[in-house]
């Protein structure tokens, strides 16, 4: 479908024209206050999900790593990687590699759940 340069401008002139007279009755603060009445359920939802996550915070006793943990699994890490480039895994039984198999696919699938409750969606984001 292909349009002219005088059809092009023919709509935007008639979209111009819209604006203007819809524009001409609106008052700066009733905009405000419009914006102001629909941000007040947003910015309820937000604190009540902020007080929820202090007391999940505060009833599970959450709380940041310790440099020991982070240590710990910094050292982890790195005797799994080195352990893989000596050709460790040759020796590895079929049910540990199974059972690696299996346990990789579930992080994997709480990792797509997670991506789909994120979205509120389940393919790609409402646009």
């Amino acid at each position: 479908m292909s349009f002219s340069v005088a059809t092009v401008r023919a709509f935007a002139e008639a979209g111009l024209r819209r604006a203007s007279t819809l524009a001409q009755g609106v008052n700066a603060n009733q905009v405000v206050s419009r914006a102001a009445a629909a941000l007040e359920p947003v910015t309820y939802r937000i604190r009540v999900v902020g007080e929820v996550a202090k007391l999940v915070y505060k009833a599970e006793r959450l709380a940041p790593p310790t440099q020991a943990t982070l240590a710990e699994a910094q050292q982890v890490g790195q005797s799994l990687v080195q352990s893989v480039r000596q050709g460790a895994y040759k020796s590895w039984a079929t049910a540990d590699m199974a059972k690696g198999a299996v346990l990789a696919g579930e992080a994997f699938t709480f990792f797509l759940l997670g991506e789909i409750v994120g979205r509120r969606n389940l393919v790609g984001y409402a646009v």
